[in-house]
């Protein structure tokens, strides 16, 4: 994903809350970080188990029924409204998944075991698909039954239908209300944000959630399928430098990452970013698509690379670019590049941070060994590449540091939570054509 800052706010701070995190990442590297994984029914190093886990169906949107759709956003909400076990960051069980999100865009430090940004290299694929596993058990967890992550094949206009019906996501905000959402099961008054992006890149620091859709100029609509063919034609997982320059020609998780253009990252002011990124392709697309820029020139919610958890739509997304990636590997078995000699945290067996329990490996595998499955996957031609092995020693050019005492904001408030109240509004949304804005284009 990229980077996004609609306009210069000069060197402000970053939100109080990512002092909190840079003292708890330090702290998680050596005592397994929050739930270490523990959420994750899997094994560390190569990911084997003595009894396979019982294996769920994850199901495009449109197969779901109504019962299943109230049954997941009821879920989702509950975890608002839920303690976070082990994780002193955040006051609920919901805004663990936004924080932990955003701490891995903190500069990597020196601590043991801490590397991978789960958005700008090889772990894109390999984190997330942990992450998608952590938040899937805790819905199993406050729900009391097993709830499989639905999938929003953004290809499908139908698809696409259903996730903004207001009984499921909700709709889009309108420009009268400058984008904030007002209607479904995630409107103003039923949905708080709490945990907030950095101020650099979302100077809006919105209490609720924000969909501009369609308003940004690389992203004013949703990827074509031939682009996911495309994709699932990539020979291999990764390249070198095997960061957002790596050539989308060959590598299957740059061009899935859907940062064109891109030289690179740097960390600047603690935080690291994807440098010049021109347009945008898949996965990323929608997140900006959906998230928009509102009339004020700030980014939405689900456009915030940091923070982008914050609305639920994100794990539909996450949950087709996983199901995108089982495709591929299903018909490359399972590579996972580079096996060593890349970036920290890179490497196949790599800690995957901050789950000190996994690698890279340790996911790059079926998806029924982790216990879930998709009730359908995409398809490509071509011949299925035999497994090929890369290994480098060319390491990237992102410089890693630790965030210092600079990045402290002169005055820190701790966000306060807000419980959202469990009335769900269903009014039929009128929609307003959306202005399309190059303001959230731009990456540093």
């Amino acid at each position: 994903m990229r980077s996004h800052s609609p306009r210069p706010v000069g060197k402000r701070p970053a939100i109080a809350v990512l002092v909190a995190l840079v003292a708890f990442t330090a702290a998680a590297c050596t005592s397994g970080g929050p739930q270490a994984g523990s959420a994750v029914a899997i094994s560390s190093g190569s990911g084997s188990q003595a009894v396979p886990p019982p294996v769920v169906v994850r199901k495009n949107v449109m197969s779901m029924t109504t019962a299943e759709k109230t049954d997941f956003v009821s879920a989702v909400k509950k975890l608002k409204t839920t303690p976070a076990p082990n994780d002193t960051r955040v006051t609920n069980w919901y805004d663990h998944f936004v924080a932990e999100n955003l701490s891995k865009l903190i500069c990597w430090s020196a601590t043991v075991n801490q590397g991978g940004y789960g958005n700008y290299g090889p772990d894109l694929l390999t984190w997330h698909r942990a992450f998608l596993l952590e938040f899937q058990d805790a819905l199993t967890q406050v729900a009391g039954h097993p709830i499989p992550l639905p999938y929003w094949d953004w290809t499908d206009p139908a698809s696409t239908a259903v996730v903004f019906a207001d009984d499921f996501m909700g709709p889009s905000g309108k420009s009268g209300d400058n984008y904030v959402v007002t209607d479904g099961p995630f409107a103003k008054g039923q949905w708080a944000i709490n945990v907030k992006g950095f101020t650099t890149d979302n100077p809006g620091q919105f209490d609720d959630l924000v969909r501009a859709t369609g308003t940004i100029g690389d992203a004013t609509e949703l990827p074509a399928a031939s682009d996911v063919q495309h994709a699932l034609d990539r020979p291999l997982y990764d390249a070198a430098p095997f960061d957002p320059s790596s050539d989308s020609d060959s590598s299957f998780r740059a061009f899935l990452g859907g940062n064109i253009g891109a030289s690179g990252t740097q960390c600047k002011e603690g935080i690291i970013r994807v440098v010049d990124a021109s347009g945008s392709r898949l996965d990323t697309t929608v997140l900006r698509y959906v998230g928009g820029v509102n009339d004020d020139g700030h980014i939405g919610s689900l456009t915030d690379t940091a923070t982008a958890p914050n609305d639920p739509v994100f794990w539909l997304v996450y949950a087709n670019a996983d199901r995108v990636a089982e495709a591929w590997w299903k018909n490359r078995k399972y590579q996972y590049l580079p096996e060593s000699g890349g970036p920290n945290g890179a490497n196949l067996n790599d800690v995957l941070y901050p789950y000190t329990d996994l690698t890279n490996g340790s996911m790059a595998k079926p998806a029924e060994q982790l216990g879930y499955s998709y009730d359908s996957l995409p398809t490509a031609g071509g011949v299925p590449e035999t497994l090929t092995t890369v290994t480098t020693t060319t390491e990237t050019a992102t410089t890693h540091t630790t965030p210092t005492t600079t990045t402290t904001p002169t005055t820190t408030t701790t966000p306060t939570t807000t419980t959202p109240t469990t009335t769900t509004t269903n009014t039929t949304a009128t929609t307003s054509t959306p202005t399309t804005r190059t303001s959230g284009s731009t990456t540093q």
